[in-house]
Parts: structure tokens; sequence; C-alpha cells
């Protein structure tokens, strides 16, 4: 406040201009008022008044204040010039005008000065008289100067308090409008960097999304590079290990083998057993990776899976000498998992256990951990180096020195065993030290955790009716999985759905009308509607909308699985490698005899590649030496075959040149003649494993989808959708 004074002061101050204007008015108008005389006191007093002021201006444009000094003193020795004017009484009174004046020109110190000082010489003059000054006019001068000097200083107060105050906030606007201005400023740098970054996210999203779909399009690419290779693989080594099998277990068809070559061959049939185990684990880790690998789960005695592998090592044990322990409780409950790839899991642990270990033994124990069971598989084997323990899980890894790179294998069995153990929702680990041995670890959970459903509130409509029931339900075996009724006309998807969802209740049904009607039983989530074809899936969901009015339809078109195509126009299927005891079953299929009703005689062989033709005719006469067997290289010769020479049962290739098996089996079934003939479909790889899905999703319910609905399903459909399988 103190530094503002000043500034008020001037503030305050005011031109001494019109005071100049009125001097030079006196002064003309005393001159003006006087005879010339020289001697005459106003005419002297005008001239006087005319030299102040134009000393007075002077001072004032150069900017020295004492021209208002100059003023004041001049009306101060004006006012007692002219009370000793004659015909001027008791003009002394007039003093109090500039001293009055010295407060808006000059300051209010300078007004306390004067009045002080005039005080002091009206003091004076009250003792010591002056002749022609009366003491009643220098008392009246006296109380005039101090009047006045009052009225200035009651205006001047609350007028100073006024301008601090409003200085004081026009001070802090102004701050506040720097501060404001400031802070624009970094809203605008702000906002700029903002549209920056948003450029730049914008410009990353959209490499971000071609990099994904050169992700997707290479994840395409080595899913059909994998299949593509597997199959041309598989070709061979099928051919390798069909004719291995055949000269090891019939040499007599070849008149006789020397045991040198038969220990041979059996070195041939191992490497080629060998090669086809990894071709079968590279397809199951490139299924698992894309996800696409299904679990066929069910209650399982993990007792038994042990069981099972230790019997596939347990001449490896004995070569090698080596201890096995087996600790499994007797109140192990059964574990919710799929029993062929937990068996892989504890397969590849033992076997790689009992590789790796050349003194000592193995020990396997299983233990129940609330709701986990824990299965450690312990060697005393070299252990596992700190360089490899990090990459231990990678596909084809293994470790770098010996003796790891002298015990063979693919690298692929942790690997893949990792991805089966997380797949049923439990975790693999391993604790190692060099030099004494090595303990593999997996967890699985003994059942699907309970997920959260939707609230009571939901299944209760006012419109139900309440049906009392005879008998008391059993509350104890009833489930809170959600429920989903599967409406399916082809009959096999119900089936594959538990293989994706084990925590979700499915009811088959065939058609709307039983779907209705178990819906009557209990209400469900969701109504899953599925047509072999899109054509005809609307016109279900619309007839199962009318019927169904208050529960959600879901409605897909999934094609039926290769059983339902085996229903419709085969028998079975074989996976290569075929052996003779696949051959074996197939001729002693009861079906088969049923539906020639005479002992077999002639077999139709479809294959487009020649030396697989050979080589299931053998094993067919290895099996059967009465059998003839008729082949064809086409499916154009196949059908050809079916009509001329009537077979009794046909083993037919799927993956052919020109009409591929399925279209064979779909031109059999217009014959009449030929339609009823078994056929047992061959292929390279298991028909039963190859992705379902659906092209559409329609969904819908009771009288259809608001806009807002609509709108809902499509951004969570679109963020589902975006998302990989």
């Amino acid at each position: 406040m103190n530094q503002s004074a000043p500034d008020f002061e001037s503030e305050l101050r005011i031109s001494l201009t019109p005071v100049l204007v009125v001097l030079v008015v006196c002064g003309l108008a005393l001159i003006l008022a006087s005879p010339y005389d020289p001697s005459d006191r106003p005419l002297a007093l005008g001239i006087l008044l005319l030299l102040v002021t134009a000393i007075a201006w002077a001072l004032e444009n150069r900017g020295y204040r004492a021209g208002r000094w100059l003023v004041i003193l001049a009306l101060i020795v004006g006012v007692y010039l002219a009370n000793s004017l004659p015909g001027m009484p008791n003009s002394l009174v007039l003093v109090a005008v500039p001293t009055t004046l010295a407060a808006p020109l000059i300051s209010l110190s300078a007004a306390i000065a004067l009045a002080a000082g005039e005080s002091l010489l009206f003091v004076v003059l009250l003792k010591y008289p002056v002749a022609g000054l009366e003491s009643s006019a220098v008392i009246i001068a006296l109380i005039a100067i101090w009047a006045m000097f009052g009225v200035v200083v009651a205006v001047y107060r609350p007028t100073r308090q006024l301008s601090e105050w409003v200085e004081e906030y026009f001070e802090r606007a102004q701050r506040l409008l720097e501060e404001a201005r400031d802070h624009r400023a970094e809203l605008e740098q702000a906002l700029e960097d903002l549209a920056h970054a948003t450029r730049q996210l914008a410009l990353t999203n959209e490499r971000t999304a071609v990099l994904r779909m050169i992700a997707e399009e290479a994840q395409k690419t080595k899913a059909a590079f994998v299949a593509k290779v597997s199959h041309e693989l598989r070709t061979p080594l099928n051919m390798i290990i069909g004719l291995a099998d055949l000269l090891m277990e019939t040499p007599e068809v070849y008149g006789g083998l020397s045991p040198a070559l038969l220990e041979d061959l059996g070195i041939v049939h191992r490497n080629c057993e060998h090669l086809s185990s990894l071709i079968d684990d590279v397809l199951a880790l490139s299924q698992a990776e894309a996800g696409r690998l299904t679990l066929h789960r069910e209650n399982v005695n993990l007792r038994d899976v042990i069981d099972e592998s230790l019997t596939v090592v347990h001449p490896l044990l004995e070569k090698k000498e080596l201890g096995l322990q087996l600790a499994v409780p007797d109140d192990l409950p059964a574990v919710y998992c799929d029993r062929t790839r937990i068996r892989q899991v504890i397969l590849n642990l033992v076997s790689n256990a009992a590789r790796f270990t050349e003194e000592g033994g193995i020990a396997i124990h299983v233990a129940r951990q609330d709701q986990h069971v824990v299965v450690s598989v312990a060697d005393t084997g070299p252990g596992i180096a700190r360089e490899d323990a990090e990459r231990i899980f990678e596909p084809f890894c293994q470790g770098m020195g010996r003796p790891w790179r002298d015990k063979g294998g693919s690298g692929l069995g942790l690997s893949i065993s990792k991805q089966f153990v997380e797949l049923h929702g439990g975790r693999i680990w391993f604790e190692t030290e060099l030099g004494i041995g090595t303990t593999f670890s997996f967890e699985l959970p003994i059942s699907l955790p309970m997920e959260h459903v939707a609230g009571p509130g939901r299944w209760i409509s006012e419109n139900w009716a309440w049906v009392e029931r005879a008998s008391k339900a059993d509350l104890s075996a009833s489930t809170f999985n959600p429920r989903v009724i599967v409406c399916d006309e082809t009959g096999d998807l119900y089936l594959t759905l538990g293989r994706y969802a084990d925590g979700v209740e499915f009811v088959d049904t065939k058609n709307v009308i039983q779907a209705t009607q178990e819906l009557q039983r209990g209400p469900a989530h969701a109504v899953l509607l599925n047509t072999a074809s899109p054509d005809s899936l609307c016109s279900l969901v619309e007839s199962a909308r009318q019927a169904i009015p208050d529960t959600p339809l879901i409605g897909c078109s999934v094609p039926p699985q290769i059983e339902r195509a085996l229903e419709a126009g085969a028998t079975d299927y074989l996976v290569k490698p075929v052996t003779r005891a696949d051959l074996q079953k197939v001729i002693a299929d009861e079906y088969i005899r049923r539906v020639i009703g005479r002992p077999l005689k002639r077999v139709l062989v479809v294959d487009d590649d020649p030396d697989v033709l050979v080589l299931l005719t053998r094993l067919l006469h290895a099996c059967d030496d009465t059998l003839e067997v008729v082949t064809a290289r086409n499916g154009k010769q196949a059908l050809e075959e079916l009509r001329g020479s009537s077979p009794d049962f046909v083993l037919l290739d799927i993956v052919m040149p020109d009409l591929d098996g399925w279209q064979v089996l779909e031109l059999k079934n217009r014959d009449e003649t030929i339609r009823d003939i078994p056929v047992i479909l061959v292929s390279a790889q298991d028909p039963t494993e190859q992705p379902r899905g659906s092209r559409l999703v329609v969904a819908t319910m009771g009288e259809g989808l608001s806009l807002s609905k609509v709108l809902h399903c499509s951004l969570e459909l679109s963020a589902l959708l975006l998302k990989p399988d």
C-alpha cells in the first residue's frame, strides 16, 4: 500500500492550467480597472499576477513542481496585498483559498505545511499587531484556514481510502488477468500438444492395425504352412511306417528276412515314429497358439493316467536300471480335465526325466492343495543350467551344452505341456540344482471355478403361473451354471459346445417345439438356434421369435462336423498312418459284415498316391489273403469301380485332385445302386480336430430390438469380433 501512495497523490493532483487562467483573468481585470499609474497598487498587483503566471507556466511545461509552489505563494502574497488595498476590508480571509489549493495542486503535506506556517504567522501577528491589520480579521482568517483544511481532509481521506481500495483490486485484477493469460497460453499449448498426440495416436493406431493384419496373415500363413507341410511329411512317413510294420510283422510274405535286417527295420520304424510324433507336436503347438485346440474334459482318475504313462516309459527305466517312486493318495478326487492332454503332459515330464537321468531314479508325487491337484516329477539328473532355465519352456529349446544336446529330442515337449496345462487353467514350474536333479511340477484345478451369474430378479415374471411339484427338488445335486438351450437341426453342435464351455449347462433340442417345452421346465439365459445352411436360419429365427417371446434368441449356421458327414455317407474314418491293426478292426467290424451279409470278398482302395495304394493293398492282404483289392487313382475312377466291381467296402482318401472324398460321397449317395456300400474315410489329419465356426450370427428377442439395444449390441459385438479367439 505504501508503494501505491505516490501514484494516488499524482492521480489526485489537478492541472495547473485552470488556476493559471484564473490568475490571468484576475491580473487583466486589475490592470484594466486601474488607471495607468505605476504607483497604483492594483495595477502593480495585476502585473505581478501576470508575471507569476508566465513563470509558473514555463516551469510547469518543464516538469518542475516549483511552478505550483510559485502560484500558491503568489496567491498568498496577493491576498495580503489585497487586504491592504482601500475598499477591500477583511479580504485576509481569502488566504484560506491558496492553502486549500495546495492539496490538489501539490500534495496534502504541502497544504498542512502552509496551514501550519500561516497559523504561526497569524499567531505572531496577534501578539505583535501591525498597523491597519485588525485582530478580528486575523482570527477570522485563521479560522477560515483550518475550516477549509478540515473540509479538504474530510473529503481527501475517504477518497484516498476508496482510491487505494480500487487500486488494490485493480492490481489484483491485473495479476489475475496475467495469470489467466498465462493459463490460456498453457491451455493453448496443451491443446496443441494434445492435437499432436492425437495425430500421433491415430498414426500409431493405423500402423498397429496394419501390423495386426500382417500378424494375422502371418498366423494364417503359418497355420496353412504347418498343415501343408505336416500333410506332405505324413504321406511318405505313412508309407515307411506301414511298410516297416508289414515287413516286421509278416516277414514270410517276402520270403523271410534275416535278424540283422529286422533289427535295422526296427531302427527305421522307431525313427519314423519319432518324426511322426514330432509332426503331431508341431500341429498341437500350432493349434494351441492359435487358440483352436479344444479340450475334451471329463472326470479323470490321475492314478490311472500316471499308470498309463509309466507303462510307456517303463522299458527305458528298466534299460537304465533307474528306480521309480510313486506317491498318490488314496483319497485323491477325480480331476475334471482332458485325459489325453494331461496324459501327454505326464508322459513328456516322465520321459524327459528318464532320458536325462543316468543314475538314481524318478519320483512322482501327487498331492491335493485346496481346490487344486499338484503333480511333481523329480529326477536325479544333471539339472538345468541358469542360461537354459530362462527359456526352457520356449518351443524347440534344448540345453546348449552336454549332456543335454546328446539326449536328442525336439524341444517341443515342455512347450506343449505348458500350453496344455494353461488351457486347463493351471500352471507349470520347475526347481533345479546342478548335479542334484530337477523337479517339474504342474497344478490343475479339480473342477472348474463357479462364475457369477445374473441375480434372481431376471428370472421373475408376473405372467408366470406357480406350479406345485409333487416331489422336492434335490438342491444338493442342482447346478448354478448358465443355462443355454441348443436348438440344432444338425444334431452334433450340442456335443461340440461342451468342449468349449464346461461352465455352461447345455440342453439339447432338435426343434423349436422341444426348445419351448424345455423353457417351460426352467428358464434359460438364451436359446441357441443352429442350421446347416445360412439360407434357412432367418425362417428358423422368425418362427422361434413368435414362439419364445421372453428369452434372447441367438442364431448361427455351423456346418455339420465330420461325424455327421460320416453318418450321411461314410461308416468310419482312419487317420494316417494306417496300420495293419487298424485295417484288422475295419475288416472285423460287425456293422460292415451286417450290411454285406456275407464274408468280405472285395475292397476298393481310392488314393491319388500309388505308393499308398501298394501299401494298403499289402496290408489288406496281410490281414486276409483271400481279399480281392481293387484300386482307383481319383474320384471318377472310384465311382466307376463302385458301379462296376461292386466292392464290399471302400477305403476313400479325402484329399484328391479332381474330386475329393466329400464330393465322391455326395455323388455316391445320389446313386441308389451304390448308396449302401460302406465307406471308410482315410485322412492324414484327424477330421474331428478341424476348427468349426459360423459364417453369421443373428440376435433377437420378443418383438425385436430397440435402436438403443441395437447400438449397444453393435458396440459389444464389434469389440468381441475384433478380439482373437
